[in-house]
């Protein structure tokens, strides 16, 4: 008690100075029902006074402490049994480990779970429910902070000892009742983090205190910045912990807020002496944009733009969108995705989710100066409170204006660099023209003589453009002169790039003539200061566009031609260059839902491949001068040339059609559409059309007996020279010193300068372009009229007079486009879209001249009478896409023919304020099948994949409406019918003029797909449709089967030692996945959720196991299974391994047998001596093994090999040995010795003695 005395008598004091406010009377409520105490049951208020129930789900949020008879209390931290503390499900402290009550003024987060019993059920669970509860040491009592408990719940509550509440750490000291530390720590600086508890944010300020002493306690003051930029306190708190928490609760401490705390230490029993505040570095609390640079320039460079959140991303399952959508970019910068996501991981370094897009600016060809756009996050729409409106801060981007450059290349012809530099170039041959250092992108251009009788000169007569891999040809110098139209054809094309308007922005667009043709090139800003060839450097510096290769300057304009002149069978005429194919294009998209673009009047092919995304997002390709299909007008084919090689015997052309679709009023599309839709930028009597490209594979004929030899110089080609070409061109071949045509006037024919002015500015000057661009052309318009005369002095030919006017069309759409000045130009917009108005035979659209009837061709100029009439659609107009692909229409009617430019007009129809509104007509190749039949197909995919299509939610609109026109030559329409797509397993549609259907009933529209009565849910057969239970959800199938698990036909048998495998069978009556799960078996038993058992076996000769099948409705089967355990008979030490000659679970086995042993068990034991392994010696036989008995001289395993009898010196001393095979040969002994060599004896000696007398 003196301990309980002492820390009330510091409650008194500290409480005077800094006791925490629920620590005070009126900080918090009293609970005293005795009813809460551990020891209440509550059997008999269920019994008899149901009113008297503890049920706290209507408790008021807040601080409280528990009483019991006027004394403390507090929550039991251990658990309670159902039926207690006057409640059905008591409410008890849980904690977990390591985690303690509170100590003296300290603060804790806990947590306090429910205990329930299930009906039916003998199993209990003591933390069914959990509820956040935060507990405050007031130094006497607890008080605790309760929420509101789900259902009737009631927080128990039990009597408080004497020693609960004294509770210092093993290094602190009790003084007046708290422990505390000696000295104050000094703090470190605290860090702001997040910390999720449960589904809530908060931030956490953490600090050290450099001391060892716990009984400190601390200030920590939160601070934001306010709009305004001032620094407001948010919440200061006293607290004995290292760190304080406040929540973001989207009403205080929203995201978006910059954040700090500081924190300081005192005395517990000096509070009045604090140490110096330390403060936190800003936390930030939301998504940041971080944009790799913030000034881009249209250079077509890529960027990163990475977002990142600090704090953690909800949960999908509380419907908050993870991902941003990016938009307010307009025309000036693309993003790889206008949809970012942004997932759940793990914080480190202050960042909890983190995404990465790339942006570039926007290629548009307009010189609208330097701009600012701005990358948005749309505010969030979610349930999560905190993130619910949430809209991150944006990122400004500036975007460098970098200007486009045109080069000009006509009649003659006369040459105007991207500079502006103009010269003549009179010579024939094959040049390059435009040529960029950055990419392995180029165009030659071929010219043939074009002279008059008495001077020299040049037309183009085709061009090759290449960028990377393909190779596109526009051709018409394999003819004559005035004789011959251009062909066009595709070489090596790969996928990806194919167009005459490449992904860069570079377009060639060519306007012909029975002489040759006028092309004019637009080199984009990516190319600025890059480019090289006859168009110049593109630098802006018109002074130092005659430059040689590799940048060395030329003298004059015939050396900076000749310079770039092509020698004969390098060019791109005739052969591929090897190419290795770059990295995937990264795709960009156009984030801006609604353009505000000024310039939306210009017919911007700015197409997509998908959706708003494309490798083509990053540019905008403008166009004013619509543009019509002649294709069939101009080529009869189009050649995909699979390489250049050829055959030395006369190929047969074989011919493919693969496609044939086109969109007739485009002129400038995206390279990957050529064979789909658009195709080469072309002009036949000046005017713009777009060539329908038919795909076509075609085997190259050699040309040899066509070749013209024109003179001598030709003459030393060889025939490997001539096959080298694709085509013989001989102004390849003439001499580069042709000389600068001398001119003069009056002309050899007498046409003077004067007259000649005359008919320039009555054609030029005077034509409808001229005078409806008259405020545009400017000195161009004085351009035009000074070449044409020059034309009229060299030809001499008043067939020259109009070949300039294309060039003021041009002229004037760029300057439309690139000024932006379309509202103060409507009449020049007319003439260009419209020429000649139309001749009064139409009305002037945006997309060209819109024919009367009986009249057509670009211009209405042209009567006709074929326009045909549809007299119905197949199946009265109605397409079930549950039964139907409803990709195509057949058409019925009368007056279609068979030609190359019989397209269908498709026109979707919307249903907006009651009404059906036509949006923007498509255009698309139909398949003739006979004058009454035709094939229209609709601009989708597959129709029941919802490509296209508008399926949300199915109602009484169809799924969708097109009207259907049919033209022979793509000019006039027939009357149109409607095509009407629904679902027929929720609609009933039938042919009427309000284009309404009626719902069936027994269905269900669930997710925007409609569903039969019974029909089942595809992903789970446990669901399934019930329109009288809910026609807008899956109801829970009520009848499920248990699975059928398949028994074994004979008992299962395995052997000692054997790894028993064997795949258990079963199925389910409805379709479902069938799991199996082991109850009981053997030690060492598996059994895998697909049925696979595996098992040891041991010496048990019996083994049973019990498992349960279940399937995907919880649905169960149990079965029990017995496996017989044979013993291995294997004799002699063999060991048994599993026939496989048997099904698995038969128990069948081999016997391996030891070397030296054989038969079924291993019985049998055969001589090893039967094949005489020990040569000379006598062979023993064992157990799987044998001896060798050597005779003397022989030795080794097998007897085999030879003793060296020498080796121990058998013979006499100095008496030499000669080893042999088993034995040994001594020579001869000694003189004066006798023997065998081996033995040596002496020999005896007669002395003779002769006497003399």
């Amino acid at each position: 008690m003196l301990a309980l005395a002492n820390i009330l008598i510091l409650t008194v004091i500290v409480g005077l100075m800094f006791l925490p406010p629920e620590c005070s009377p009126d900080g918090h409520t009293l609970l005293q029902n005795p009813y809460r105490s551990t020891r209440f049951s509550s059997q008999r208020l269920q019994q008899s006074s149901l009113q008297d129930l503890v049920c706290d789900h209507s408790l008021t949020p807040g601080w409280y402490q528990f009483q019991i008879f006027s004394k403390p209390a507090m929550m039991p931290t251990t658990c309670v049994e159902m039926h207690h503390c006057g409640t059905q499900a008591p409410v008890w402290l849980s904690l977990g480990q390591g985690e303690t009550l509170p100590r003296p003024l300290e603060v804790k987060q806990l947590t306090a779970c429910a205990a329930w019993q299930f009906y039916f059920s003998s199993s209990k669970d003591c933390c069914l429910f959990r509820i956040p509860v935060t507990v405050r040491n007031c130094g006497d009592f607890y008080v605790y902070l309760l929420q509101p408990t789900q259902g009737c719940m009631g927080y128990c509550a039990e009597e408080v000892s004497d020693s609960v509440l004294d509770v210092c750490g093993p290094d602190e000291m009790n003084h007046d009742g708290a422990c505390r530390a000696k000295q104050p720590p000094m703090l470190s600086a605290p860090e702001v983090k997040v910390a999720l508890l449960g589904s809530n944010v908060y931030l956490k300020c953490s600090f050290e205190a450099r001391s060892e002493n716990s009984s400190l306690g601390y200030v920590v003051v939160w601070s934001r910045v306010s709009p305004e930029g001032q620094r407001e306190e948010l919440k200061q708190e006293t607290t004995v912990q290292t760190f304080s928490l406040i929540e973001l609760d989207g009403i205080n401490l929203r995201l978006g807020d910059k954040i700090y705390c500081s924190c300081s230490s005192f005395f517990l029993d000096s509070p009045d002496i604090q140490g110096t505040p330390v403060e936190s570095e800003e936390f930030f609390a939301g998504i940041m944009l971080s944009a790799e640079s913030p000034s881009i320039s249209e250079d077509r460079r890529e960027y990163n733009l990475t977002i990142e959140s600090t704090v953690p991303i909800p949960c999908p399952s509380e419907n908050t969108p993870q991902e941003g959508y990016e938009n307010r970019l307009g025309q000036n910068v693309a993003l790889s995705s206008c949809h970012v996501e942004l997932n759940q991981m793990s914080c480190e370094n202050g960042i909890c989710s983190r995404a990465v897009v790339f942006y570039t600016a926007v290629n548009d060809f307009v010189q609208d100066g330097d701009r600012n756009t701005e990358i948005m996050i749309q505010p969030i729409v979610s349930q999560n409170f905190l993130w619910s409106g949430y809209s991150p801060q944006s990122v400004q981007i500036h975007v460098n204006d970098v200007p486009s450059a045109y080069c000009y290349l006509f009649s003659d012809p006369h040459v105007v660099t991207f500079d502006g530099r103009g010269y003549d170039n009179y010579k024939p041959g094959t040049f390059v023209l435009y040529k960029t250092t950055v990419w392995e992108f180029e165009v030659h251009v071929r010219q043939w003589k074009c002279g008059s009788l008495h001077h020299p000169g040049s037309c183009a007569c085709g061009f090759v453009a290449r960028d990377g891999g393909d190779v596109i040809a526009f051709d018409m110098c394999n003819g004559q002169l005035r004789r011959t139209k251009p062909h066009l054809s595709v070489r090596s094309r790969s996928l990806s790039r194919s167009s005459v308007i490449f992904s860069s922005g570079a377009f060639v667009r060519a306007d012909v003539f029975d002489w040759g043709m006028s092309l004019t090139l637009r080199a984009p800003s990516s190319h600025f200061g890059r480019t090289e060839g006859l168009c110049g450097t593109f630098d802006g510096d018109p002074q130092n566009d005659f430059h040689r290769p590799g940048g060395i300057g030329a003298a004059d304009a015939s050396h900076f031609i000749s310079a770039w002149r092509v020698p004969p069978g390098s060019s791109l005429f005739d052969r591929v260059p090897f190419y290795q194919s770059s990295p995937n294009v990264r795709h960009y998209c156009n984030c801006d839902k609604e353009p505000h673009d000024p310039s939306r009047w210009l017919l911007s092919q700015r197409v997509p491949a998908h959706g708003t995304c494309s490798h083509h997002g990053s540019m905008n390709y403008p166009a004013v001068i619509p543009a019509l299909d002649v294709t069939a007008e101009y080529i009869s084919s189009v050649e995909i040339v699979q390489g250049m090689e050829k055959d030395s015997s006369e190929a047969t052309p074989t011919w493919q059609e693969v496609d044939n679709s086109q969109t007739r009023r485009t002129t400038q599309m995206a390279p990957d559409k050529l064979f789909d839709g658009s195709g080469l930028s072309v002009r036949a009597d000046g005017r713009s059309h777009s060539m329908n490209v038919r795909r076509l594979i075609q085997r190259r004929q050699k040309r040899q007996s066509k070749l013209h030899i024109f003179n001598s110089t030709h003459r030393s080609l060889t025939r490997s020279n001539l096959e080298s070409f694709a085509y013989f061109f001989p102004d390849d071949h003439r001499t580069d010193q042709q000389p600068e045509p001398s001119l003069s006037w009056p002309t050899s024919s007498g046409l003077s300068k004067a007259h000649a002015s005359s008919l320039c500015w009555s054609v030029v000057a005077n034509s409808s372009v001229a005078v409806g661009c008259t405020q545009l052309l400017g000195r161009v318009l004085g351009i035009a009229v000074d070449m044409c005369m020059q034309d009229l002095q060299l030809k001499e030919d008043l067939v020259w007079l109009n070949a300039t006017v294309p060039l003021l069309e041009n002229e004037c759409e760029r300057k439309i486009i690139q000024e932006g000045g379309a509202s103060q130009q409507e009449d020049a917009l007319a003439l260009l879209r419209c020429p000649d108005l139309c001749n009064g035979n139409g009305l002037c659209s945006d997309w060209g001249c819109v024919c009367f009837p009986g009249f057509g061709s670009y211009d209405c100029s042209v009567i006709t009478d074929q326009i045909p009439e549809i007299t119905g659609l197949e199946n009265a107009g109605l397409c079930d896409i549950q039964h139907h692909e409803c990709s195509t229409v057949r058409v019925f009617g009368q007056g279609f023919q068979d030609s190359s430019q019989l397209k269908c007009e498709v026109v979707k129809e919307k249903f907006v304020d009651g009404e059906w509104v036509l949006e923007d007509p498509q255009f698309l190749p139909a398949s003739f099948l006979s004058p009454t039949n035709v094939d229209c197909r609709l601009p989708i995919g597959n129709a029941q994949m919802s490509d296209g299509l508008e399926r949300e939610i199915i109602d009484d609109k169809p799924i969708a409406r097109w009207q259907i026109k049919v033209s022979n030559d793509g000019h006039g329409f027939s009357n149109a019918k409607v095509l009407t797509l629904f679902d027929g397993a929720c609609q009933i549609c039938r042919p009427h003029a309000e284009g309404l259907c009626t719902l069936r009933e027994k269905t269900c529209n669930i997710d925007g797909i409609c569903y039969d009565e019974g029909d089942l849910n595809p992903s789970s057969p446990c669901l399934m449709c019930h329109p009288d239970s809910s026609q807008f959800t899956w109801s829970i199938v009520e009848k499920n089967q248990p699975p059928l698990f398949r028994a074994p036909q004979a008992d299962l048998q395995t052997f000692q030692g054997e790894n028993f495998v064997y795949q258990l069978m079963a199925s389910d009556p409805e379709g479902s996945a069938v799991l199996f799960t082991l109850v009981s078996g053997p030690e060492g038993a598996a059994l895998a959720p697909a049925g696979l058992l595996i098992w040891k076996a041991t010496l048990t000769p019996k083994q049973t196991f019990q498992f349960v099948v279940t399937d995907d409705c919880n649905a169960e089967t149990r079965a029990v299974l017995q496996v017989i355990v044979r013993p291995c008979s294997c004799l002699n030490g063999a060991s048994c391994v599993t026939n496989m000659n048997f099904p698995p679970g038969s128990g069948e086995y081999l016997c391996i047998c030891p070397s030296g042993l054989e038969g079924e068990r291993c019985e049998v034991n055969f001589s090893a001596c039967e094949s005489n392994p020990c040569y000379a010696g006598r062979c023993v036989d064992g157990l799987s093994s044998y001896t060798c008995l050597c005779p003397p001289g022989m030795t080794g395993p097998s007897c085999g090999e030879d003793v060296d009898e020498c080796a121990s010196a058998p013979c006499f001393p100095g008496v030499g040995c000669h080893n042999t095979l088993g034995s040994f040969v001594c020579g001869l002994c000694p003189e004066g010795y006798a023997g065998d060599g081996r033995n040596c004896k002496r020999e005896s000696r007669l002395f003779r003695i002769s006497l003399n007398f």
